[in-house]
């Protein structure tokens, strides 16, 4: 969610911020054990619910009970898109909660001087070292591990990593990892398996990406 506010407050009008969170949403659950992502042999991807035992945390404690309930209390799969149906707030309900924490500053701010709009600025001492992380990455300083290799088959295919990367080869290496390669041994199998699904979901299997520099206005 930090990634997903510059600093200068406005979203990335490039991202589709609604796709983005709920994919962000069932990665962290598949993480904490607490969901799965799977492609049927016709491409399509399904999720569902593996253990329904609340986390603690009631940004992730959301999503869990909505996966829970869309399954129908038993550990049935539904489609992706079933998933975006049901967590068409989850960006508004995440960025309500890291402002309430302190993790993003909200800036009533007008265009014009009279077309009202708002500006939320994230905290930069909590934002940039994910960033950082991602970068380190693409550059081949360092593995991925499990959230991170779940971080770019999200990053990648709907075009968040254009925002930090600045060459050719950073962009590269994050592709490659976005479709499950390089991945032999640094991650678990579970995840090898949901980031594939995941970025087939975001942006067509991992591919390119969309265009766009960032957007969002200054």
């Amino acid at each position: 969610m930090l990634l997903l506010h510059p600093p200068r407050g406005r979203p990335f009008t490039s991202v589709n911020r609604d796709v983005v969170t709920p994919a962000a949403e069932l990665a962290e659950l598949v993480v904490h054990g607490r969901a799965e992502l799977t492609r049927t042999v016709f491409g399509n991807v399904k999720v569902g619910p593996v253990d329904p035992t609340p986390l603690g945390v009631e940004a992730l404690d959301r999503p869990l009970a909505a996966l829970v309930n869309r399954s129908g209390g038993a550990a049935r799969a539904f489609s992706f898109r079933s998933w975006l149906s049901e967590r068409t707030w989850a960006f508004q309900e995440h960025r309500s909660s890291l402002q309430q924490r302190g993790y993003l500053r909200h800036e009533p701010d007008k265009i014009l001087g009279f077309l009202s709009y708002d500006r939320y600025r994230p905290h930069e001492a909590t934002r940039q070292p994910l960033v950082d992380e991602i970068l380190r990455l693409a550059d081949g300083e360092r593995s991925p591990d499990d959230r991170l290799a779940l971080l770019v088959a999200i990053a990648y295919p709907s075009s968040l990593h254009r925002q930090f990367v600045t060459s050719w080869s950073q962009s590269s290496r994050l592709k490659h990892i976005a479709k499950g390669q390089d991945l032999e041994g640094a991650v678990s199998a579970v995840v090898a398996k949901a980031g594939g699904a995941i970025a087939s979901s975001v942006g067509g299997d991992g591919g390119d990406g969309g265009g766009g520099d960032g957007g969002g206005g200054s």
